[in-house]
């Protein structure tokens, strides 16, 4: 009989169905705080300071081994996700569209109660995790629609263009397809190095 690896952090219980990639261990392990300079060490700090947990995620761990790539990265993720014109619960409702697209537990795990926080009812959540979901707001129904068409395509045709203009602004779609971009980006290297589950969520996660 083969003896499959057991997870170190097992997928929760309230995941929604999907096909789901949890790598069984990490690839990369999480970056030993000693091992980190100085400004490594502050974004850290402030990440913690701002998410009021009681010690680092694993995936801002992970990212800080990229060196000066990490303290850029994570003013871009501050700027993507706090600001711009998009409201936060649209921006938090298609990451959530981005995660269960690509099947990254750990995105999906760190959004979800991002999501509600931000005011995401669980009807919507519910809606983002399934093959054809349809949103009683046009709006949001707009905004995912367009997710799934670029995720599947790597654009929108002018049709589907000129239908998401019908609902936001070209600025708004701007951003849009910059956070699809970021959170896709996101989800492939969760996946494919295999950041693991933080052992207990810590406050309501900022990224």
């Amino acid at each position: 009989m083969t003896q499959h690896p057991v997870p170190e952090h097992p997928v929760p219980d309230d995941l929604p169905p999907g096909n789901w990639h949890h790598a069984p261990r990490a690839r990369i392990e999480p970056a030993a705080p000693d091992t980190l300079g100085l400004t490594a060490r502050l974004v850290l700090r402030v990440i913690r300071r701002r998410t009021r947990a009681p010690r680092d995620y694993n995936v801002f761990r992970t990212l800080a081994r990229l060196g000066g790539i990490f303290p850029a990265h994570a003013v871009f993720l501050s700027q993507i996700l706090l600001r711009g014109r998009l409201p936060v619960a649209e921006k938090e409702l298609v990451i959530l569209r981005v995660a269960w697209r690509q099947g990254c537990v750990y995105e999906w795990s760190l959004h979800s109660p991002m999501a509600t926080a931000a005011g995401v009812p669980e009807h919507h959540k519910r809606a983002a995790a399934t093959e054809s979901p349809r949103f009683d707001d046009p709006r949001l129904h707009a905004l995912v629609e367009a997710t799934d068409e670029i995720l599947a395509s790597g654009t929108l045709t002018d049709a589907s263009w000129s239908a998401l203009l019908g609902h936001c602004t070209p600025d708004e779609a701007l951003e849009l397809c910059m956070l699809i971009g970021h959170y896709v980006m996101v989800a492939f290297t969760l996946n494919t190095v295999g950041v693991q589950l933080d052992r207990q969520p810590a406050g309501e996660p900022a990224a």
